[in-house]
């Protein structure tokens, strides 16, 4: 018998129907694969927007804060409480944060301290342009030639102190700039000041928001360096501004415009000051037949009489004499010496360019105060005593006569510095959006000087 060999057959060919089962399973694995990808790419689009519209809930919550803080500097401007120097602080806070629904905001700030609600008061620190290098030197690290360069950027090299860098040492450089000699924008520019060192002046607070960040408390995680101890050390800026603004050209205490003695009538200042018509005369003529610059100080620092005497024939200080019985004129009183400082200017129109604003008896801590050179330690013991002694502080800097120790003569020195009320506010608001847990926050410069309000800087991160 012959057997004959069995031909070969190929696999799929004898069995169709494991080949129909591969490329099911095969069919099925790339739909699979086809779904995962459209999926995820559906999901990561759905993320996407889901984070996007987080983001402008916070952003939007964040400027809700911003616009609410202008709404009430906007109405304790023109409506202010008068008996109180801590109302606008007070009326602020009370506007700090607030729930939105499906976001909400909160505005903080650090007061040297500690992270504490509200806006921070610009006029709480010193105002840089206004600091001498005597001043200066009382900061931590700082040494003379730093504190002069400081100096000679925010006024100019003073020929009779040519000391410091002058503007040759900054268009000398390979990225030449000149100096401000000017009254800087912000903290920020000092960093353009030759040899000073930002981390100095910024500290911990790289981004300048006077709030402690993530990156501002984990030690050497991320920059800035820090040391994680949960408090905000913002080195300089702790005590420094740059942004309060003199109120000389704002509105005054009562809400109103403030009179300019050089251009009002005789009429206009005995109505506003409550003061007799050859006192209003007299006060009128120092501020527009003055030679020399006239300041409100000179209406503390020297009587009416000795003023009209000046405007006399003989007298140092007239062009032209007003028809008035300079022998008659009585002196101020104290109330309408406080009308006068409170509703009255005779500062030129504002320039642009930020003014050298004073700093806030009433808001301004001991630390800081203690870095004016000019005011003694026991002047200062006495001032703050006095303050923490009243309900509502001061509410005009004519107050300070009630220390033993402080005379006009003191007062009109102190004013130069110093002052009762504040302009400008910086407000760091954090928005949040409640679904995604994003943040966006906004810190805004606010001039109050001014109706409406004028939003000097703004920042968003």
């Amino acid at each position: 018998m012959t057997i004959r060999p069995a031909l070969h057959q190929p696999f799929f060919a004898s069995r169709p129907r494991a080949f129909a089962t591969v490329l099911t399973l095969w069919t099925l694995g790339m739909v699979a694969l086809v779904l995962a990808v459209l999926q995820s790419a559906a999901f990561k689009q759905a993320s996407g927007g889901r984070e996007s519209l987080g983001r402008i809930r916070a952003y939007w919550a964040a400027r809700a804060g911003v616009e609410t803080q202008i709404a009430t500097l906007t109405m304790s401007t023109l409506s202010p409480d008068t008996t109180s120097g801590y109302a606008v602080t007070a009326e602020l806070l009370n506007t700090a944060s607030a729930d939105l629904g499906s976001a909400q905001f909160d505005i903080r700030h650090f007061d040297g301290i500690q992270t504490v609600a509200g806006p921070l008061d610009a006029h709480s620190r010193l105002n840089i342009a206004s600091m001498s290098a005597e001043d200066l030197m009382l900061l931590d690290g700082m040494d003379e030639t730093v504190a002069q360069n400081i100096v000679n950027w925010c006024s100019g090299v003073d020929a009779a102190n040519p000391q410091g860098a002058d503007e040759s040492a900054y268009t000398g450089l390979r990225y030449p700039y000149k100096p401000r000699g000017n009254a800087p924008r912000s903290l920020r520019e000092l960093e353009l000041v030759q040899n000073l060192d930002p981390a100095l002046l910024r500290g911990e607070d790289a981004n300048f928001n006077n709030r402690l960040d993530p990156a501002e408390d984990d030690a050497d995680a991320s920059l800035p360096p820090d040391n994680a101890n949960a408090v905000l050390d913002p080195g300089w800026s702790t005590f420094l501004t740059a942004v309060s603004e003199s109120e000389a050209d704002g509105l005054s205490a009562s809400g109103q415009k403030r009179l300019d003695l050089r251009t009002a009538s005789v009429e206009d200042i005995a109505s506003r000051l409550r003061v007799e018509r050859n006192q209003a005369q007299a006060v009128s003529d120092h501020a527009v037949n003055n030679t020399t610059t006239v300041k409100l100080e000179d209406y503390v620092r020297s009587d009416l009489a000795t003023l009209a005497a000046a405007q006399a024939p003989g007298g140092t200080g007239a062009r032209f004499l007003a028809p008035q019985a300079n022998n008659a004129v009585q002196e101020l009183a104290d109330e309408q010496l406080k009308a006068l400082l409170d509703e009255c200017t005779v500062n030129e129109s504002r320039r642009d360019g930020p003014r050298r604003g004073r700093t806030n008896l009433n808001t301004a801590r001991r630390e800081t105060l203690e870095k004016l050179v000019d005011l003694e330690p026991a002047m200062l013991d006495a001032i703050l005593l006095e303050r923490d002694g009243r309900a509502g502080g001061f509410t005009s800097m004519t107050e300070l006569l009630a220390i033993d120790g402080i005379d006009r003569s003191m007062l009109a020195e102190l004013m130069a510095r110093l002052d009762v009320r504040s302009q400008v506010f910086v407000v760091t608001s954090r928005g949040k959006d409640r679904a995604t847990g994003l943040e966006v926050e906004i810190v805004a410069t606010i001039d109050r000087s001014s109706i409406p309000v004028v939003i000097k800087d703004l920042f968003v991160r």
